[in-house]
């Protein structure tokens, strides 16, 4: 791409900053001019210096500019080096509080071009606990999207939108995405498993790990020694390096898994050993061929987050899940058991199927609940569905969609 035009360099920065290009206060041309030179006309990198100038006080600071300026150094200009980009990069990455660095770096348990699912990505933040609410009553699911947005707004992830205009994932820029992985390499955040070989290795103990691209088969990179991985916290695959993955026995201290199979069922994963991962809070089990899950997923007690696309009957023992806040179908459509009602930290239901009374009713006693979308057998479960909405709190921030 080539380099931007002074007037245009000059636009963007000013727009990005004050909202319009001629906000720009007098005193703060020269120093302004001082700082696109050291953009050298990169729309990246000056969308990333704004974003950093934009945030609070700095706006309207002239000796936060300058020192800006100041820490640059050379700037592109004088060195279009990959390193003086990340340099300038790292600038909007410093400027965050340190809860948003972490949900910042957690992206690189992600593949480059890949779009992350914002709701996905959100509940991944909750279950590591990275998300924490404040004084003030407000979800832990609102904080995650204040924790998104601002990271938008920061320019340090993009927002990929639906066809009614809402954000529905989003995606990091390349060079974005090598600065997270640097930083992440550096702090032993996430070891990173591919099928290429390139395989970001961690010292002592691995934290979180990723596993990439490849066929064991093929004689493809294997993933750390079982010795490593215990204190392991998150586990996120990606099809087809599914056959790379350890037995659910290696972890104790899981607490995401997010589990990407290659379009069949594969059978060296035993599913009844999920029981054994007593700390697990996100569980998403995506293109493996499942219609439904064992009897021992009532063990997992601190689970929040159960996604199953493609899966269309529950066990009983998910009513035994008291700290469920999400279950997700995506695919197919749940079947519902009997007592659902008892989970009465539920926020969200999506593509559920209900075919009982008693399971409508119980639907009522869910006051949290803020996205339903359920698939009803007959008109007098409607009907039921309508009574049961008046017990309902009228929250206009609950959205239902309903089928006959």
């Amino acid at each position: 791409m080539e380099p931007l035009s002074h007037d245009d360099s000059r636009s963007l920065f000013h727009k990005r900053i004050f909202a319009h290009e001629s906000g720009c206060p007098h005193e703060f041309e020269e120093v302004s001019k001082d700082i696109l030179k050291k953009c050298g006309g990169v729309p990246l990198a000056i969308i990333t210096i704004a974003s950093v100038l934009a945030s609070g006080p700095k706006r309207n600071s002239l000796n936060e500019w300058h020192l800006l300026r100041d820490s640059i150094g050379r700037g592109l200009t004088e060195d279009p080096s990959v390193e003086e980009m990340m340099r300038i990069l790292s600038f909007s990455y410093y400027d965050l509080a340190s809860d948003l660095k972490t949900c910042l770096l957690y992206l690189s348990m992600f593949p480059e071009d890949r779009e992350i699912m914002k709701d996905q990505l959100i509940w991944m933040w909750i279950a590591e606990s990275f998300v924490q609410c404040g004084k003030v009553k407000t979800s832990l699911f609102e904080v995650g999207e204040t924790y998104f947005n601002e990271l938008v707004n920061k320019s340090l992830i993009q927002p990929v939108y639906d066809d009614f205009g809402c954000v529905r994932a989003c995606r990091a820029h390349d060079s974005v995405l090598d600065l997270i992985c640097s930083l992440s390499r550096e702090e032993n955040f996430v070891t990173i498993v591919s099928g290429t070989g390139d395989t970001i290795s961690s010292e002592g103990i691995v934290r979180r790990f990723s596993l990439q691209n490849g066929r064991k088969e093929e004689g493809q990179t294997r993933p750390p020694r079982c010795e490593n991985i215990g204190q392991v916290r998150s586990v996120v695959t990606f099809a087809p390096a599914i056959d790379l993955m350890p037995p659910f026995s290696s972890f104790f201290v899981l607490r995401v898994l997010d589990l990407e199979y290659g379009g069949t069922k594969e059978d060296h994963l035993n599913l009844q050993e999920l029981g054994r991962l007593l700390h697990l809070r996100y569980l998403r089990l995506s293109g493996c061929g499942i219609t439904e899950l064992p009897e021992e997923i009532g063990k997992l007690k601190f689970l929040k987050v159960l996604i199953l696309p493609g899966c269309t009957r529950l066990p009983s023992t998910v009513t035994k899940l008291t700290r469920l806040m999400c279950l997700r179908s995506n695919g197919g459509r749940f079947q519902l058991p009997d007592s659902i009602g008892k989970l009465r930290l539920m926020e969200v239901l999506n593509k559920i199927k209900v075919g009982s009374v008693s399971i409508v009713q119980e639907l009522g006693d869910m006051h949290t609940l803020r996205e339903l979308n359920i698939q009803f057998e007959s008109l007098e479960l409607v009907q039921a569905f309508v009574e049961s909405l008046r017990k309902m709190p009228k929250d206009p921030a609950c959205r239902n969609q309903c089928q006959v």
